[in-house]
């Protein structure tokens, strides 16, 4: 990674540690409100769900959660380039002619049989 890449990574994670802190205030006020209305029904756990998915997900993306990253490779950046090698590398193993030429389609002899039908309007009249 050259210097401009690291510096992007490093603004991903700021912004990713800025989400984190409103996310912990945010729903934190949320819990307070809850429990100073009646503690009934808990409902901040659909905000405390669904934007934790959010973050949770961000955090896989920026490789925050090592051991994801080994079960779902395809969510490094490392495997975006080894694909991009492969497929580059199969490309021109193939030869630059046949994969660009479009594809023959495969000719079909289909008889279309069609029927006319004599359809007459009626009219209906009321007494």
């Amino acid at each position: 990674m050259n210097e401009k890449e690291v510096r992007e990574h490093v603004r991903k994670l700021r912004r990713f540690y800025t989400d984190v802190v409103i996310y912990l205030g945010v729903n934190t006020f949320l819990i307070l409100v809850w429990a100073l209305s009646g503690v009934g029904y808990f409902w901040p756990i659909w905000v405390i769900i669904g934007w934790g998915i959010g973050l949770g997900l961000h955090a896989l993306s920026l490789g925050l959660i090592p051991q994801m990253t080994s079960m779902l490779p395809f969510m490094t950046a490392e495997w975006e380039d080894e694909e991009v090698r492969r497929l580059m590398d199969e490309r021109e193993s193939n030869g630059n002619e046949t994969s660009q030429a479009p594809k023959p389609k495969p000719e079909t002899t289909a008889v279309r049989k069609t029927t006319t039908r004599k359809t007459t309007a009626t009219k209906t009249t009321k007494k």
